[in-house]
């Protein structure tokens, strides 16, 4: 049983012979405790690895299917190809590629009161603005005086949804650009994908993120076969005391880590401790040789929390201002200085060339995270994971498939050595009945082999009926037998297929989402729901990483805030910008903030997909317009697209029966206006009407003036033309007489006709 040193000593007393008890005592404890766990249980993941890649080793298989422990002493055996089939490796594949393909993105948001009080402020502002904004236009005063820009929210809907998914603290903005740097120039994607391998094949998977020398966050993987860690039942290793991974390096690289904490003869006891006073070539080991060069060192790199007390005292300095500064132990109480004494976390940190007295970087650990609300806690450097794990041995997808791996195997040989053994077809013949054929030229008889040949050739067959005694024969003489392979190899090819649909139980594939045999009439719905049934078997350890990431991403922020302060930032200069890097270190609230770190999905494939067609629904019925849908489709974050989306469609109906409205206010107005015109165009018309009759008459009554005029002329006229008519008649007749009475002797004497007998004028 190992034996820990106490933590409740002075922390001076926490020296080199302290460390060095705990590394020791903790080794033990993992050695003897958990022998197949972890670092102890490598062999097991490096037998699970190769299963994976389909590279196991066959001599099992051989030893089980050995062609002298056959009954028959068949020796085919030995002609079988002993290849591994690769099912599993395409399987994990599959299951690889599904997992990787799920993204997010790494979202910061301060959770500090002081952060808290300036988002009530800016969302007390903003909601002002909009009322301002909507008054002003009532009383159609000029809004420009407002200030308020073309991203500003136009209403409260929109306010609100910019305050639940795009509002943003400035230094929440500074630190997920600042997270999204680090994770970038330490290829953290391609880190992440070694990770869900590693959870995948062996049931664990962890980060290791600290300071390098330059000042510089650094990211890496921790190999599960080299994880040293204390007993824990928590999947996220929360409750662990130690963690640390062991190294293998050579030399060269021993030297170029620790340096000269390490002397030249420790060095060369590290080589004779662990090779012998000579090197495989039979010459004298030393630590400058190339051959030393070559030899891999086992150490222990290992981080372990313990705990340190902290007195402060409290006094009145010459100014008579009150200070509380650290003192190295308390003391009584005066009226002047009070002291006090609490315990806060700390991390060692120690590496041990294993099975050695050789020790380096050890002690108290420098840039200890420690959250604002929460400075006498801390956390490790490492950060693990494992979905399923019990009594600290931890079991993944991986190992559930070596057994079925091993079924398939044996089948696939078993059937190679039925085809090896399968006969092709033959026949039976009996031989009695091809004897004594008389056939040939002169009754001469042909012998059974020759009938045989016939037979062969020709298909025609010739033989006797009857026996020797005259009897007939019964049986036929040749029977065709099918030989072949019969029903044993199908029996072993179903084995088969019966494991390979195991396989796809336990990862929760089909043949859609696996696209082996897909039916081409499958429905678009019922392919998604396939799809996502296999994502569901998946999701556990989709769900593992992402918890991972997220601790890794709150760490990395503590991190970041620590090489804000100390400077070790000026090396992203150039990538995130002079006045980002300015803000990060010289703002005062840097060390007042706290932030809460999260991860939120991209849209899958399929989810894409729906938003698209809800787009396209949209733009068909003019319920967005183009730029709606632009901005819409570059929202990585779908219940946002999803709001966004919901909101300009009401506020595009809004917008549209505001229109509506304005059309029919104005369509009214236009046919107000319409009747208006109309019925003045009718009054205009029958004043017109009523002036063209008045004219008419005023036409008429002055022509039938005239016309009366006229009448009395002419009867004026024609009176006075009766008038002068009679004065004339009297005239003439007056005349006439007269030259009656004249001519009246005449007429005697001529006998003219009587004036009596001429028509008179009124006649």
């Amino acid at each position: 049983m190992a034996s820990f040193p106490s933590h409740l000593i002075d922390s001076k007393k926490k020296n080199l012979d302290w460390i060095a008890k705990y590394v020791k005592s903790a080794w033990k404890d993992f050695q003897d405790s958990y022998p197949d766990g972890f670092y102890n249980g490598k062999d097991r993941h490096h037998e699970i690895k190769l299963y994976m890649l389909g590279k196991q080793p066959i001599t099992k298989y051989k030893r089980m299917l050995d062609p002298r422990k056959t009954a028959s002493g068949d020796e085919s055996w030995f002609n079988i190809d002993w290849s591994v089939i690769p099912i599993i490796p395409k399987f994990r594949r599959i299951a690889l590629g599904k997992l990787k393909k799920s993204s997010y993105n790494i979202v910061a948001d301060t959770i500090d009161a002081v952060a808290l009080d300036e988002k009530d402020k800016f969302y007390q502002k903003a909601a002002t603005n909009i009322v301002l904004k909507e008054e002003f236009e009532k009383q159609g005063l000029n809004i420009d005086s407002l200030g308020l820009g073309k991203k500003d929210p136009k209403d409260i809907d929109e306010l609100e949804m910019h305050m639940n998914y795009s509002y943003k603290h400035q230094m929440a903005s500074e630190m997920e650009q600042a997270i999204k740097l680090i994770m970038n120039t330490n290829n953290f994607e391609d880190t992440r994908k070694q990770i869900i391998e590693d959870i995948h094949d062996f049931g664990v998977g962890g980060y290791k993120e600290s300071f390098d020398s330059s000042g510089n966050i650094k990211i890496r993987r921790v190999n599960p076969s080299n994880i040293v860690v204390s007993h824990t039942s928590d999947k996220n290793f929360k409750d662990i005391q130690y963690c640390g991974e062991v190294m293998e390096m050579s030399i060269s690289d021993l030297k170029e880590m620790a340096g000269n904490q390490i002397t030249p003869d420790q060095y060369k006891k590290i080589i004779d401790d662990q090779y012998g006073k000579k090197n495989p070539l039979g010459r004298k080991s030393n630590s400058y040789n190339k051959q030393s060069d070559n030899m891999r060192i086992k150490v222990l790199d290992i981080e372990f929390y313990s705990v340190n007390d902290i007195v402060l005292e409290e006094r009145i300095n010459t100014k008579g201002n009150k200070v509380v500064g650290r003192t190295d132990r308390p003391k009584k109480n005066t009226e002047k200085k009070k002291y006090s004494k609490s315990s806060y976390k700390v991390v060692y940190q120690c590496k041990w060339i294993i099975d050695t007295e050789v020790y380096f970087d050890y002690g108290l650990q420098t840039n200890m995270k420690r959250a604002k609300s929460r400075l006498s806690d801390t956390s490790l450097s490492y950060h693990l994971v494992a979905p399923d794990i019990y009594q600290m041995i931890t079991y993944s997808l991986g190992e559930q498939m070596k057994s079925i791996a091993d079924q398939i195997q044996l089948s696939w040989y078993k059937l190679q050595n039925v085809m090896l053994r399968a006969r092709p077809k033959g026949i039976m013949i009996e031989i009695g009945a091809l004897e004594n054929v008389p056939l040939g030229k002169g009754g001469k008889a042909m012998k059974p082999l020759d009938i045989i040949d016939l037979y062969n050739q020709t298909g025609n067959l010739v033989f006797r009926a009857v026996d020797e005694d005259g009897n007939a024969a019964g049986m036929r003489p040749i029977t065709e037998l099918n030989n072949g392979l019969g029903d044993e190899a199908a029996r072993y090819f179903d084995i088969i297929n019966r494991n390979v649909q195991l396989l796809r139980d336990i990862l929760g594939f089909n043949e859609i989402s696996d696209g082996s045999t897909p039916d081409p009439r499958t429905l678009k719905g019922v392919a998604s729901l396939a799809n996502e049934s296999t994502n569901n078997a998946l999701s556990y350890i989709g769900d593992s990483e992402r918890s991972l990431t997220e601790r890794l991403s709150y760490n990395i922020s503590l991190r970041i805030q620590d090489a804000a302060k100390s400077g070790g930032l000026e090396g992203y200069v150039k990538a995130i910008g002079s006045n980002s890097l300015e803000f990060l270190k010289v703002s005062p609230e840097v060390t007042l903030h706290e932030y809460g770190i999260f991860l939120q999905d991209k849209p899958s494939e399929f989810e894409k997909e729906k938003l698209a067609r809800r787009l396209e629904q949209a733009l068909q019925s003019n319920q967005i317009t183009i730029a709606d849908s632009l901005s819409i489709e570059n929202i990585d974050n779908l219940k946002q697209a999803e709001s966004v989306l919901a909101y300009k469609i009401e506020k595009n109906r809004e917008v549209q029966q505001q229109e509506a409205l304005q059309n029919q206010q104005m369509n009214a107005q236009i046919q107000q206006q319409s009747s208006q015109l109309s019925e003045q165009s009718k009054q205009q018309t029958i004043q017109l009407q009523a002036e063209t009759k008045l004219a008419i008459l005023q036409k008429e009554k002055e022509l039938d003036m005239l016309m009366q005029d006229r009448k009395y002329q002419y009867e004026m006229e024609l009176e006075k033309l009766r008038v002068t008519g009679r004065i004339e008649q009297r005239k003439i007749e007056g005349e006439s007489r007269e030259y009656v009475a004249d001519t009246k002797t005449t007429k005697d004497e001529t006998s003219l006709p009587s004036i009596e007998e001429e028509p008179s004028i009124e006649e």
